[in-house]
């Protein structure tokens, strides 16, 4: 009650606010972040949102998505910062790290979250952060109008694969009964998310699938995402989120991951598990995080070399899972 209590005042106190979301934002980094400003301005809040990287064009359906902005240089005067959905202060972006300031709030759902904020509302058993402030809002008593319920279905909605990961709960299912009763419509909103790209996305997939590979009798599943790809299917890289899910239909395989050339320093790799190995603690020995069935990394390894370490703690990791039995 104390946090809860020191939240409220924080928010009583703050007539202008800043939201942050990470890097390469997802639905739940969106969602999280429009539906706070939406509820925090309903109630009279001067609200802005921020983004390193803008607005995606695959999220520019979500409801008042034109109010995130790349942010400025300087940091905003007698401003309130609040991060959400994003582990470490780094990911907030080079921006915000120039600032040097430090979040008031981190709202977040990550099991490697640092604590980075001065206040920080972390619940790593939630499968999104969108469910966990759909639950604040209430604590606080803060509106969830039919926009903000929008917002906050797309985000628990992606982040647990449409219902359908392990951490998706009884009270899951029973938040997103509560949302759509305030106004989401998810078959508009499924088929926004899902039955909305590009044909040069599709054509990106038939470019990475063509250097899919398999290993340890088919329990991992990989491919590479390199410029030239981009270049042939004529893609953007924001349309790459969701690949490595298809590399999961394949039943034997326990986990997946694309790994991506960014530049000439910098490669991203994106791993999925079905749940027997914790693709979160590999990630973090090379730099990474995220959760125990989902997890990321940016490394300035050569992409052959991130790769070759992957498959090997992997199949470590299998190998330990199988003798563990």
């Amino acid at each position: 009650m104390n946090s809860l209590n020191n939240l409220q005042t924080l928010i009583a106190n703050s007539q202008r606010i800043a939201l942050f979301s990470h890097i390469r934002p997802d639905g739940d980094a969106y969602g999280t972040s429009l539906a706070f400003a939406l509820s925090l301005r309903a109630i009279g809040k001067e609200v802005t949102i921020y983004n390193e990287d803008g607005l995606s064009s695959l999220y520019s359906f979500l409801p008042q998505s034109h109010l995130i902005t790349s942010p400025p240089q300087n940091p905003p005067p007698e401003t309130t910062l609040i991060a959400v959905d994003t582990a470490t202060q780094d990911r907030l972006g080079s921006t915000f790290l120039s600032w040097k300031i430090q979040p008031d709030l981190n709202l977040d759902h990550h099991i490697s979250n640092t604590l980075y904020g001065k206040m920080n509302w972390i619940d790593s058993d939630s499968p999104a952060s969108s469910q966990i402030l759909f639950e604040l809002l209430q604590q606080l008593q803060l509106p969830v109008t039919a926009e903000v319920a929008q917002c906050l279905y797309v985000g628990i909605m992606t982040d647990t694969g449409s219902f359908r990961y392990r951490q998706t709960t009884a009270k899951t299912l029973e938040i997103a009964a509560a949302l759509i009763r305030a106004g989401a419509n998810p078959s508009e909103l499924s088929q926004s998310c899902y039955q909305n790209y590009s044909a040069s996305r599709l054509l990106l997939q038939k470019e990475a699938l063509n250097t899919m590979k398999f290993d340890h009798d088919n329990q991992i599943a990989y491919f590479r995402l390199t410029p030239e790809m981009f270049q042939i299917s004529g893609a953007s890289s924001e349309e790459t989120e969701g690949l490595v899910e298809s590399l999961q239909a394949v039943r034997t395989v326990e986990v997946a991951f694309v790994i991506e050339k960014i530049d000439e320093t910098t490669t991203r790799a994106s791993l999925r598990s079905r749940g027997k190995i914790d693709v979160q603690k590999i990630a973090s020995e090379l730099g990474g995080g995220g959760h125990t069935l989902a997890a990321g990394i940016r490394s300035k390894l050569p992409l052959p070399l991130l790769e070759e370490k992957l498959l090997e703690k992997i199949n470590f990791s299998l190998q330990s899972a199988s003798g563990s039995k």
